[in-house]
């Protein structure tokens, strides 16, 4: 339920250029593109868990879809026969789209990245590792204890017995 207080971001501040590629060219940009944008994107989950209200994390949704373009753009122009051909790899070689039918592809790929963006690709877990977000966001305030009206009940005390008022709930086993 909403009250009249209540206000939704404007058509203006949700309109952004959207990251519009395939599910294969993603999954084969994602181990780069998760390392470039590592801190815009923990900076926006660090916002979204804390503030519990999506509306105040937009700015932050903002900087991850900008960088996230940023780094495809860069791959479009260093990288991109490399690029398409392990997407087209990971596309054709199963349905899951798995990594393993292409590890020739990918090295000759991650090899491109290395070379011309000086990014190398993490190794296995890194996305695992517990990270500090240092963040330059105050702090949220904490929810204080709840309040209740004067007029609420107390919950009803629990009868003496244990047993149930009208008997056994399980009466059919």
């Amino acid at each position: 339920m909403f009250t009249k207080d209540f206000t939704l971001p404007t058509e203006e501040e949700l309109t952004v250029e959207e990251v519009n590629i395939s599910t294969p060219a993603l999954r084969a940009a994602a181990f780069h593109m998760g390392k470039t944008c590592e801190n815009q994107n923990n900076e926006f989950m660090l916002c979204r868990k804390e503030e519990k209200d999506p509306r105040k994390c937009l700015d932050e949704g903002k900087a991850v879809t900008a960088c996230s373009l940023n780094f495809l753009r860069a791959i479009k122009k260093t990288c991109l026969e490399e690029f398409s051909q392990y997407a087209n790899c990971l596309d054709k070689s199963s349905k899951k789209l798995e990594y393993r039918f292409c590890r020739n592809t990918q090295s000759i790929f991650d090899k491109c990245v290395l070379d011309n963006l000086d990014l190398e690709r993490p190794e296995l877990g890194y996305f695992c590792r517990p990270k500090i977000v240092d963040t330059k966001r105050p702090k949220p305030e904490e929810d204080g204890p709840l309040e209740f009206p004067d007029g609420a009940q107390p919950l009803p005390e629990e009868p003496a017995h244990g047993t149930a008022r009208y008997g056994a709930r399980f009466h059919w086993m």
